[in-house]
């Protein structure tokens, strides 16, 4: 089934923020939506921190490409997205009240 909405992760050698957005979007009553981390080439553990989240609530998609900037990262992500609304969150603070 198709999701209404996207949720867009840029994240480069931030393995130790996304648990914390992985935990906030896990405790949502609504998961209409799927999270797309894509990981702009870091060297620290983001890659296996990611492929940790899948569960059975939501959609996690996980895709890593050579580093080349925040803006290709978000351009790499809206070119794979397919749902009717994107949200972008870079994990900085918590999305409880956002999604």
């Amino acid at each position: 089934m198709n999701k209404t909405l996207a949720i867009l992760t840029p994240t480069y050698n931030r393995a130790h923020t996304l648990p914390a957005l992985y935990e906030s979007l896990f405790n949502q009553t609504n998961y209409d939506f799927v999270w797309y981390i894509i990981d702009d080439g870091s060297t620290d553990n983001t890659e296996q921190v990611s492929k940790a989240f899948v569960n059975d609530r939501f959609d996690v998609k996980y895709l890593k490409k050579d580093n080349g900037g925040k803006h290709t990262a978000l351009n790499t992500g809206v070119k794979i997205i397919s749902e009717e609304l994107t949200f972008v969150e870079i994990g900085r603070a918590s999305c409880r009240e956002r999604v």
